[in-house]
């Protein structure tokens, strides 16, 4: 064998370890969740979808579901928004303190999650502002918010500003420009920055588990159970958990890469 096929051979044989080390317990969690045997143990005694069909007939768990899909959603919608507007408003502002603003616009995403949820409790605590959904949704829209706006305000930096110029020119207005000839520019962008956020949004556990009061998400009632035990159910949860997500992720790099 050549120096250089082995040094491909190993190269391929490192990514197989590093995948297998990141994945390996995501796959034994998928594995067990179609497992016979209630106790995730070997050997394997075979192949069931009991734990899918309890999973769908749990109430508690269709109800944080819900709760995290809603979130999600709404999440992804606000922090979009905002991503869209505050690049489109960074685009045009010239001012010395461009960059500083920017920098502090993202400084959530640098904060560590526990911090910023304790920091979240006490200041809905002082505000009387009872643990609920809603909080979790303002807590999520914080750092989510400046990850959109980071992803959207990428792209409309390629954008030539001669594009705008033109439509000025040909009578449009500034709000007929932005809808017209940036948004349809920054689409793929923006699905991408929805998609990640509402990933992130639903996966979240510190800081909903902080905010959430009740009104359990998903992760906080994982959480929640696995305290006394993990069961097949769980493995189950997991594995719906961790498709959504990777495909959501995926689909998201596939429009973020996308060439224009």
């Amino acid at each position: 064998m050549r120096p250089s096929s082995k040094i491909r051979a190993a190269g391929w044989l490192y990514l197989v370890l590093a995948m297998l080390f990141v994945l390996g317990p995501i796959l034994v969690t998928i594995a067990f969740s179609f497992n016979v045997d209630r106790f995730s143990s070997l050997p394997w005694r075979g192949f069931t979808l009991e734990w899918y069909q309890k999973m769908l007939s749990n109430e508690d768990i269709l109800y944080s579901l819900r709760n995290s899909v809603l979130l999600g959603v709404c999440v992804s919608l606000t922090a979009v928004l905002l991503g869209f507007t505050g690049s489109y408003g960074l685009r045009h502002w010239k001012s010395r303190w461009k960059g500083a603003y920017l920098l502090a616009s993202v400084s959530p995403l640098a904060v560590p999650w526990t911090l910023m949820g304790l920091a979240l409790l006490i200041f809905f605590n002082r505000i009387n502002l009872p643990m609920s959904i809603l909080t979790v949704w303002i807590s999520h829209v914080v750092f989510t918010a400046p990850l959109a706006l980071t992803i959207i305000d990428a792209r409309m930096k390629t954008i030539p500003k001669s594009m705008e110029n033109a439509a000025w020119d040909l009578g449009a207005s500034s709000l007929q420009t932005m809808v017209l000839v940036i948004l349809p520019q920054t689409l793929p962008a923006i699905i991408a920055a929805a998609l990640l956020t509402f990933t992130i949004s639903f996966d979240e556990f510190i800081i909903a588990w902080f905010v959430c009061g009740f009104d359990q998400t998903l992760p906080v009632y994982i959480y929640s159970v696995i305290r006394s035990g993990v069961s097949p159910t769980i493995n189950a949860i997991g594995t719906v958990v961790f498709c959504i997500s990777i495909t959501l992720v995926s689909v998201a790099q596939v429009l973020q890469r996308k060439k224009y």
